[in-house]
């Protein structure tokens, strides 16, 4: 295996992973300073639900990306939105939100051929076999992030 073929195998997943890390520390330092430790996980549910049904239109790429991160933006303000609601019960509703999103990837998937694939795909999120397109997708979400948190640092306050 020459090195052209080494870059090919692990740069994409490499790269995708450098990227993730650059709005998951941040991201992950207000999950445990606020001690709300399953919000990570209901709103990657949630962008996930947003993944699925964009791919319904487009295939997996940059579209699919983005509608990831608004599904994951829009998760995080329901779920903002339920905890300022009901704030004695803000974990149980964020358990709530994970498993409706959840819920209802199965049952969008239920009917697609590939369905059991692309629910394994949503639940595992390996990035072994990343495509550049979603590479792509995902640095421009990143730069977006990044952008924001310089502009705004009090955004994560």
């Amino acid at each position: 295996m020459g090195v052209a073929e080494l870059v090919e195998l692990v740069g994409w997943p490499l790269l995708a992973g450098l990227l993730a890390t650059a709005s998951h520390v941040p991201l992950g330092v207000q999950v445990i300073r606020r001690g709300v430790v399953f919000i990570d996980l209901a709103i990657a549910q949630i962008a996930g639900v947003a993944a699925i049904l964009a791919s319904r239109w487009v295939e997996d790429g940059p579209f699919a990306t983005l509608a990831a991160l608004l599904g994951a933006w829009a998760g995080a303000m329901l779920v903002a939105g339920l905890a300022r609601l009901w704030p004695a019960q803000r974990e149980a509703t964020i358990g709530l939100s994970y498993v409706a999103a959840a819920a209802l990837a199965i049952v969008l998937v239920s009917a697609e051929p590939k369905g059991m694939q692309q629910l394994q795909q949503l639940l595992s999120g390996d990035i072994l076999w990343v495509t550049p397109d979603a590479v792509t997708g995902l640095a421009v979400a990143t730069l977006i992030f990044v952008v924001v948190l310089r502009l705004r640092p009090r955004i994560l306050e």
